[in-house]
């Protein structure tokens, strides 16, 4: 193609728009749209589009220019004179458009992070609430397996409780003091004496085998009246506890043997004896009075709660 030519391009892109352009040089250079498509390796149908001004709305207008600068390349036309006619055509968008849309993919962009930071928020929330649920009904389930295994304990030791207090009621039977039996005693020997005095009155006026007779009997009486003077005066009993409400107990003594377990009731008093150390469990330690070897023993640092000791205390 000449300079007389491309100037003639020129003129002629002052009323004709970019396609109209390259149309014409193309049947000037007796081309066919079949030979353009297999030159620029592009669809048909896109250089029909191109020579007819016709351009997909959806297509960028890079793209376009693109495809208007390869095929005026190839034709002999200046680029410059194919873009300014399609320049004038007024189908290129203005320069923000491309900022605007970088501009809403970013606030899309930050938008779709703000939501999947509360996302991971409520996840984590819901995830606190349920290992709070789940350790609270762990603590409630043990707490009732407590109460369940404690009451099962007080039904299983009531029974027991009957033969323990048979053998405290024979216990409690047994004379508190048996000072009077020692005076008694002590009496028997005057007693005695007279008696004797008046045996010996009597055995001048018997014979002599009456005399032998009475003999056995005086030493008998004198007997009797040793062992009942033996008889030591009563001894404080080793453990004696006193109950003001009802009250579960266990104790048990140095070999293992068990004194006394179960339900003890409201007034009752318990006496025990055992080899020592003696080992309690007291339920209520608050409903318990007890005294060690007539020493009274302070309860009231178990606060309430069970107590476990031994007694002695080390």
């Amino acid at each position: 193609m000449t300079t007389e030519q491309q100037y003639d391009f020129q003129d002629d892109s002052q009323a004709a728009g970019p396609g109209q352009l390259l149309r014409d040089a193309r049947e000037q250079l007796g081309w066919t749209r079949e030979q353009v498509a297999s030159r620029l390796h592009l669809r048909l149908t896109l250089i029909a589009a191109i020579e007819s001004d016709t351009y997909d709305k959806h297509t960028s207008h890079t793209f376009i220019r693109g495809y208007l600068r390869t095929y005026a390349k190839l034709v002999g036309i200046p680029e410059e004179t194919i873009l300014a006619a399609y320049e004038k055509l007024g189908l290129t968008p203005p320069d923000n458009i491309d900022m605007q849309t970088f501009s809403r993919r970013s606030r899309q962009q930050a938008n779709d992070s703000k939501l999947k930071v509360v996302t991971w928020l409520v996840i984590l929330v819901l995830i606190g609430l349920s290992v709070a649920w789940w350790w609270q009904s762990t603590a409630r389930r043990s707490a009732g397996d407590v109460a369940l295994a404690a009451t099962e304990m007080n039904v299983v030791a009531t029974p027991q409780s009957e033969p323990a207090a048979s053998n405290t009621s024979a216990v409690d039977s047994l004379p508190a003091n048996p000072a009077p039996v020692a005076a008694d005693a002590q009496s028997v020997p005057t007693e005695a004496a007279d008696l004797s005095i008046s045996s010996a009155v009597n055995t001048v006026a018997t014979t002599a085998s009456e005399a032998g007779s009475s003999a056995p009997d005086a030493a008998q009486s004198a007997t009797v009246v040793a062992e009942a003077a033996a008889v030591p005066p009563a001894a404080t009993p080793q453990l004696k506890l006193n109950f003001t409400a009802d009250c579960w107990l266990d104790v048990k003594d140095a070999n293992g043997k068990t004194l006394f377990s179960g339900l003890k009731r409201a007034n009752d008093e318990l006496l025990l004896e055992g080899a020592e150390p003696l080992r309690l469990i007291v339920g209520a330690p608050i409903a318990v009075k007890l005294e060690y070897k007539g020493t009274a023993f302070d309860m009231s640092r178990y606060n309430g709660r069970t107590a476990r000791f031994s007694l002695p205390q080390e």
